[in-house]
């Protein structure tokens, strides 16, 4: 972005807010990762070494839950659920089956 001004804007936030957010996470990460000037906001060595990191993590979350997206796919297998056998008998059967609904076959 090149401006904590530019960030907010694209944010929806106030300057103050992202100028904070940034100085809490660096205060919690323990080292800079913003060099500040008054003309330009660049990332340090730390910042880019976070940054990479943090967006290889967001990608990973975006896979995973890509994973189970497709509502064609079935899910197949045992389920196993332990209870105590007061609260199993002729109750969670019958749920059980209405709540795993159309998308999982039991085995």
């Amino acid at each position: 972005m090149g401006s904590f001004t530019r960030a907010a804007d694209s944010l929806g936030i106030q300057k103050g807010r992202a100028s904070a957010a940034v100085r809490r996470l660096e205060e919690e990460v323990g080292v800079r990762l913003l060099h500040r000037t008054t003309r330009i906001v660049q990332l340090t060595e730390d910042g880019r070494a976070y940054h990479a990191r943090a967006r290889d993590l967001l990608s990973s979350i975006d896979d995973m839950q890509s994973m189970f997206a497709n509502a064609q796919t079935v899910l197949r297998g045992r389920l196993r659920v332990d209870l105590p056998t007061e609260l199993a008998r002729g109750r969670s059967t019958p749920r059980s089956r209405s709540t795993c609904g159309s998308g999982f076959q039991a085995s």
